[in-house]
């Protein structure tokens, strides 16, 4: 471990750990943290607002490239919107090639905060044309 203690807060619950993303100054033995196994499970079951809000952007982020081009088609694009709202976070972990888990995280996370920017710009967008005199 280095002699520094820098803090860093956990991805999940917030508390501050550690950091331990080094390699061992004694035995040269990587440390990396990683979650638990039912950790990572309950992230990647549960729903992605990215996929909900902005379907095309959320597969092309997640690198789902085929689910991109079937939700570029009509009635197709329902269906993908419901499967990448439910399974996308799954899909993308097994089928998205990540160097980490953080990135992956990181990922999904800036996927998430572009879809509500962007349902909030259309909302926006709506309410300004609807109540402009």
């Amino acid at each position: 471990m280095s002699k520094t203690h820098n803090k860093k807060t956990c991805p999940d619950c917030k508390r501050a750990v550690k950091e331990l993303q080094e390699q061992c100054k004694d035995c040269g033995f990587n440390i990396i943290i990683e979650p638990s196994e039912k950790a990572r499970a309950r992230y990647l079951r549960g729903p992605s607002l990215g996929a909900l809000f902005f379907t095309q952007g959320f597969t092309f982020g997640s690198r789902l490239y085929f689910w991109f081009l079937l939700s570029l088609i009509p009635v197709v694009g329902i269906a993908a919107l419901i499967i990448m709202v439910l399974f996308g976070r799954q899909l993308s972990w097994r089928a998205g090639g990540w160097g980490s888990w953080e990135e992956f995280r990181n990922r999904m996370r800036i996927l998430d905060i572009i879809g509500i920017v962007w349902i909030s710009i259309l909302v926006g967008a709506y309410l300004i044309a609807r109540y402009a005199v």
